[in-house]
């Protein structure tokens, strides 16, 4: 089986990729923020096709989109001390790149949640994967579209390469616009702790209430908390005080700002020359994959500034290399 790449705006998207939701059979749809390998949420056949098809590990949970609010009602038992926060945040965020982390109901499966007391939660704003979930009518199941692990998919070809045996559809949105996956967050108590940084900064959450930062060591309460992930085939390092490059003639660079050291490797890109860190995040997948097609040993790469989305993106770059750095 070869996965067919459909484009959004192809007149035939929305239907056909609707049918296959019915079905129970699990498709690549583009998000705002990553592709995501989307199933009916609420159909357990369908659900756990994503985690075969991802090589995806029981215990780390799935997020759960939808396009109509009235779905949140279905899926979340809201505290209602936590319904002013929480009001808050949808009011602000919604449509858009930040998944709460919430008190499920019964209607939620222990497949899609890991059997934790909460589900993750996400209105994206993404046209045509809002029309598709219209059309179907059910929350999509949707982690990213590539194995477990590895680098999340920003484009469709990137979906292809890592899925595209494993799949029947793949709907072409063309390149995502934030380029990693979204925030999540657990509001409750009149604060938010964050999860997992992402497009959705830790300085606009704090407009709203109070942050922290929520470390869980040796457990994990939402996806993307894995020590390891977001890997590519080829060892990432990062390149810290202290470390020293010995190999620099067999490896690549992935640097910040003006590319100052290209002369030095066998490939060197810029995650941003200008120094922006929403360009960086963007870039940041699509250039660990194209490092990892090239004859390189190993990728280097310079840390940017924690600030913004920059927390999002050294989140990223520390779990791609867990095991080097």
């Amino acid at each position: 089986m070869k996965a067919e790449i459909l484009a959004a705006n192809d007149p035939d998207a929305v239907q056909r990729a609707s049918e296959c939701i019915r079905r129970g059979e699990p498709i690549a749809l583009p998000t705002e923020t990553v592709y995501g390998l989307a199933a009916d949420a609420l159909n357990a056949a369908a659900v756990a096709k994503i985690f075969a098809i991802k090589e995806r590990p029981f215990f780390d949970p799935l997020i759960v989109h939808f396009a109509d609010a009235k779905w949140m009602r279905e899926l979340a038992q809201l505290v209602p001390a936590d319904r002013p926060l929480i009001e808050a945040l949808t009011k602000r965020f919604w449509p858009g790149p930040l998944t709460l982390l919430l008190p499920k109901s019964e209607r939620v499966l222990d497949l899609v949640t890991a059997e934790l007391p909460t589900v993750a939660l996400r209105m994206p704003s993404h046209p045509i994967f809002r029309a598709i979930m219209r059309e179907s009518d059910r929350p999509l199941a949707a982690p990213s579209a590539n194995r477990f692990g590895r680098v999340s998919p920003s484009r469709a070809e990137h979906v292809f390469d890592e899925l595209g045996s494993r799949i029947a559809l793949i709907v072409d949105g063309g390149p995502t616009t934030f380029g990693i996956e979204s925030t999540i967050i657990q509001p409750a108590n009149g604060r938010i702790a964050i999860l997992r940084p992402g497009p959705v900064t830790e300085e606009a959450l704090s407009e709203i209430a109070p942050v922290v930062e929520e470390f869980t060591a040796n457990k994990i309460l939402a996806p993307g908390q894995t020590p390891s992930h977001y890997a590519p085939n080829k060892p990432v390092r990062l390149l810290t005080p202290g470390i020293r490059v010995e190999d620099s003639e067999t490896s690549g660079l992935l640097c910040w700002g003006k590319n100052r050291r290209s002369e030095s490797f066998a490939a060197a890109r810029s995650l941003s020359e200008d120094g922006d860190l929403a360009e960086a995040a963007a870039r940041l997948f699509s250039l660990l994959r194209e490092f990892d097609q090239l004859p390189l040993e190993r990728i280097y790469v310079e840390p940017v500034p924690e600030s913004g989305v920059g927390k999002a993106i050294m989140n990223r770059l520390r779990r791609a290399a867990f095991s080097e750095n």
